[in-house]
Parts: structure tokens; C-alpha cells; sequence
């Protein structure tokens, strides 16, 4: 699940007409995209103090009817306790 999110995030990166199209589709918003760079960035750093909070930022950025970004939530949230029991490891 967490290389999938990375590899979306990648082409969404990489591409950024398909980027515009889903933000043009309301399903991301410029906002929410440069609050999920920072926390993925941070994670891949294994920089964890204020990025629970980011993932919480992130979360309350979210309509009702956005599944897509309800989903990525919980993998943030998901990814960040591997991430944080790995470094303590």
C-alpha cells in the first residue's frame, strides 16, 4: 500500500497535467497536495515531530465526498506508525 501512494504521488509529481486534471476534477486540491508533499517528505527524512500534525492538517482539508482523500489519510496515518516502529527498531 505505502509503494503504491508513493509511485501516485510520483506521477502526480512528474506529470503535472495529470496532476491539474484531478485537481481540475475536484478530486485533490493545490492546498492538500503541498501539505501530503510535506508529510511524505518529512516521512521519507524520518523527520516524525510535527508530522502527525501535518497528517491531521491534511485530514481536515477533506470534504465529505472525497473518498480518494479519506483513503490517503488513513495510509498517512498507517505509514507514519510503520515508519516511526521502524526508526525505533
Amino acid at each position: 500500500m505505502e509503494k503504491k501512494l508513493f509511485d501516485i504521488l510520483k506521477i502526480v509529481q512528474k506529470n503535472p497535467v495529470f496532476g491539474k486534471t484531478l485537481m481540475c476534477g475536484d478530486m485533490l486540491d493545490e492546498e492538500r497536495m503541498g501539505i501530503l508533499y510535506e508529510i511524505l517528505y518529512a516521512i521519507d527524512r524520518e523527520e516524525f515531530t510535527d508530522t502527525r500534525n501535518d497528517i491531521f492538517q491534511y485530514g481536515s482539508l477533506i470534504g465529505k465526498k472525497d473518498l480518494l482523500a479519506r483513503q490517503i489519510f488513513l495510509c498517512l496515518l498507517i505509514l507514519l506508525d510503520e515508519q516511526e516502529m521502524i526508526y525505533r527498531s
